[in-house]
């Protein structure tokens, strides 16, 4: 046990570990696409445990964005395809 606590990577890998659980309800956030991300960023930043778990409870209860907010994910039509119809995208 000794040789393991004096190893480099063993203190590298689990303070890699301890950082991934701490932001882990700002990447459920990022990753579900919430509707206040900046709210659970803000929550997951509080140094306490309770801070952790409130983030952790609003990222996976709170609603998701509507995709058609999104500027992004707007289906745009081909002109082949709509040769009747000319739209323009603003």
């Amino acid at each position: 046990m000794n040789a393991l606590t004096d190893s480099f990577f063993f203190w590298l890998a689990l303070i890699m570990a301890l950082g991934t659980v701490y932001i882990l309800p700002s990447l459920v956030a990022i990753i579900r696409g919430t509707e206040n991300l900046g709210l659970i960023i803000v929550l997951n930043l509080l140094p306490t445990g309770v801070g952790w778990l409130a983030a952790l409870i609003a990222a996976l209860g709170l609603p998701r964005k509507d995709p058609s907010d999104s500027l992004a994910v707007r289906p745009m039509t081909s002109p082949q395809l709509n040769s009747h119809k000319t739209t323009t995208i603003p």
